[in-house]
């Protein structure tokens, strides 16, 4: 498998993208991660997080990751407030509440 900067692959996600998208994988409906945590959690940089997401998004339930001011990400048709409201997360003035939603993995 042939890697790109960023831990994008060719061939599929690498094993760095692949740490991203399993941590995803595990937040639960109603929950959410920031960027910056995800970050944290695999010793990288938030916007590496976020590359991973642009490539990937669809492998995993992208609408669960937010900015650290809980406003959910922009992409895909501005499609993910409509996902997280119908998940029950909670939310105030249009963004996630992470007092009551941030889930730590």
């Amino acid at each position: 498998m042939s890697e790109l900067p960023n831990g994008i692959s060719e061939d599929g996600p690498s094993p760095f993208a692949r740490r991203v998208l399993d941590i995803i994988d595990r937040i639960p409906a109603g929950r959410v991660m920031t960027y910056g945590l995800i970050a944290t959690i695999v010793d990288a940089h938030p916007r590496q997080v976020g590359q991973v997401m642009t490539h990937w998004a669809d492998e995993t339930h992208w609408h669960r990751v937010v900015y650290a001011n809980g406003t959910p990400a922009t992409c895909h048709g501005n499609n993910a407030l409509v996902l997280l409201r119908g998940e029950g997360t909670p939310m105030r003035d249009g963004r996630v509440d992470l007092v009551h939603a941030l889930w730590n993995g």
